[in-house]
Parts: structure tokens; C-alpha cells; sequence
């Protein structure tokens, strides 16, 4: 949870936000699980995590 809420707190950043909303800038938020190699990663529009490497 804490990529979500890393996400979240750059997106209180004005420049940050009107970058984003402008689609001028992506925020990437991954994590991903050593034993297996599995990469995660964060879509904001869904609200979950999906399997990108999979």
C-alpha cells in the first residue's frame, strides 16, 4: 500500500497534478516479489495492481 499512497501524495504537488492531468507526465508505481520475479504495477485509473511481466 505504500506505492498507492506515494502515488497519492505526489498527485497533492500542483505542477505534479497539472502535469498529469495534462498527460505531460506518468507516474509509475511498481513493486514486485523477489522469490518469483513477478512485476507488479499500479493502475490509478483501475485502482489495483496488475501482473505486467506474467
Amino acid at each position: 500500500m505504500n506505492v498507492v499512497e506515494q502515488i497519492t501524495h505526489l498527485l497533492t504537488y500542483p505542477y505534479v497534478l497539472e502535469r498529469y492531468n495534462n498527460d505531460t507526465l506518468n507516474i509509475i508505481g511498481w513493486y514486485y516479489i523477489i522469490e518469483t520475479g513477478e512485476i507488479y504495477n499500479y493502475d490509478v485509473e483501475k485502482g489495483y495492481f496488475e501482473l505486467i511481466n506474467g
